[in-house]
């Protein structure tokens, strides 16, 4: 492990509080093709030592994007057991914070992630996602900030399992799912019309039943609610 220290993450601002539908989905992509650029491939583990946060929301729906496994490590976790579970699931890149809130205390999640990597050879990168304003132990060339492995460059864009659409200057039939075996469709479901929905209201007469349909209808009605 390097004595080199960073501080607060470069330009990061703080923490997001909020994100939109779109900026969650953005951010999941964008974790996603950093993922991809540190090689990680389809069936491969991440491992991922954070706190509740908007930030692990995002790294997994960036392994879900890439087809790999999350292994979810404890911020406080024994080192030797952090250690165990890196080498047991072959995760070479790892998401922590640089320290979280633990117990109304500050805790060096870094710092400590780092004892547990002086025996775990296969993992080359280490994604910080800056949580508070500390100073954070840092092995150039191995250790990469969150916000700005995100930051870096793109690939092409890759399909979201699903869809998200803006129903805004569709018809009707635009904005019905389209079908498919898999994926997730974000659309208002109400904006559609289900499979059983037709124009027949009450009282109006089927086509076959010429015009006296819906008076046969309530005559028949059972049991009879006109009497």
């Amino acid at each position: 492990m390097s004595g080199d220290s960073h501080g607060g993450g470069g330009d990061w601002t703080g923490p997001a509080d909020v994100l939109s539908h779109t900026q969650l989905l953005t951010q999941g992509e964008r974790a996603a093709q950093a993922l991809s650029r540190l090689g990680v491939r389809p069936g491969e583990a991440v491992a991922v030592q954070l706190p509740m946060c908007l930030e692990s929301v995002v790294a997994t729906m960036a392994c879900i994007q890439v087809g790999a496994t999350r292994i979810t490590l404890a911020p406080s976790g024994p080192v030797e057991t952090i250690r165990a579970r890196l080498n047991e699931s072959g995760a070479r890149v790892v998401v922590t914070a640089n320290c979280c809130v633990l117990d109304g205390r500050i805790f060096p999640a870094k710092a400590a992630l780092d004892r547990a990597l002086t025996g775990c050879p296969d993992v080359h990168t280490v994604l910080v996602v800056p949580q508070l304003a500390r100073p954070v132990p840092w092995t150039p060339g191995r250790d990469l900030w969150w916000h700005e492995a995100l930051a870096a460059g793109s690939l092409p864009p890759r399909p979201y399992p699903g869809r998200v659409s803006s129903n805004e200057n569709r018809s009707p039939e635009e904005r019905r799912p389209e079908p498919g075996p898999a994926g997730i469709v974000f659309d208002d479901p109400l904006d559609g019309r289900s499979a059983d929905d037709s124009d027949h209201g009450w009282g109006e007469p089927p086509a076959e039943e010429g015009g006296s349909g819906g008076l046969l209808r309530f005559l028949e009605e059972k049991p009879p609610h006109h009497l």
